[in-house]
């Protein structure tokens, strides 16, 4: 795929609350979940988005609001234009005897995941009730908060162990906060069931140039985002440290 950035309208804005908003782009393409793409917004920045899902008329991100860019992302209206380059990325192997665990805004990352496999378990967490987004297209998912404002007080591993037994998972899918996939991780791996984690990491290129997203000896961009449990087994950096925007180590 050629890796200009793609001039792209925005079709439909759906705003889940005050800091999620999912953006339905203009643009058509095949991707497999767990994908992502660099998004563009000239004389802003570019940063790198999880492939939420699609229909017939384009492909859809979901924005939270964390800083400039994602500010600006969120604010856009139906109409205006953004940059997109990629699919980019490792996605996910898929096995249907699968669970899902996602923290925060990782649930965009596994959304297409939900949608290919319906009825599958879903745990998911946040740090407060507010912050849920989703709620009618996955309204069965088991809801965790980090606070107890909403669903069940704890994190969305809580219950991992436990689903998995009962439903007799052969798979279980993890995109969050890197404590949390070294948690799944862990488990997955004392129950002898497979695991495979999409992992965050600053990205400037999104296709191997940088280094920028380091986990080990590894590029997330290109090498990941996604990666069976045992691959990270030994890795230094998981779940321990990473560059931040300026290419200082910093711990997780």
């Amino acid at each position: 795929m050629n890796d200009l950035p793609r001039t792209v309208r925005v079709l439909n804005r759906t705003v889940h609350n005050d800091d999620n908003v999912t953006l339905q782009l203009a643009d058509k393409f095949d991707f497999s979940p767990g994908q992502f793409v660099m998004i563009w917004l000239p004389g802003i920045n570019e940063k790198p988005f999880s492939i939420a899902g699609s229909s017939k008329d384009g492909v859809r991100i979901t924005v939270r609001r964390r800083g400039t860019f994602s500010g600006k992302l969120a604010d856009l209206q139906v109409g205006d234009r953004v940059g997109v380059r990629g699919p980019y990325g490792r996605p996910f192997e898929l096995d249907a005897r699968c669970c899902l665990v996602a923290g925060g805004i990782g649930i965009a990352c596994l959304a297409p995941i939900a949608e290919q496999y319906l009825n599958v378990p879903i745990l998911y967490g946040e740090t407060h009730v507010n912050s849920r987004i989703y709620r009618s297209r996955f309204p069965n998912a088991i809801f965790y908060t980090d606070d107890g404002s909403g669903g069940k007080k704890g994190f969305p591993t809580d219950g991992l162990e436990e689903i998995v037994k009962d439903q007799g998972c052969d798979m279980v899918y993890c995109c969050g906060p890197e404590p949390m996939l070294v948690k799944a991780v862990d488990i997955c791996r004392f129950l002898g069931v497979g695991c495979q984690v999409s992992i965050e990491r600053y990205m400037k290129c999104g296709n191997g140039i940088c280094g920028q997203c380091a986990c080990g000896s590894v590029r997330v961009c290109v090498e990941g985002t996604v990666f069976h449990g045992h691959e990270l087994l030994g890795n230094p950096d998981f779940g321990r440290r990473k560059l931040d925007a300026a290419g200082v180590w910093r711990l997780i």
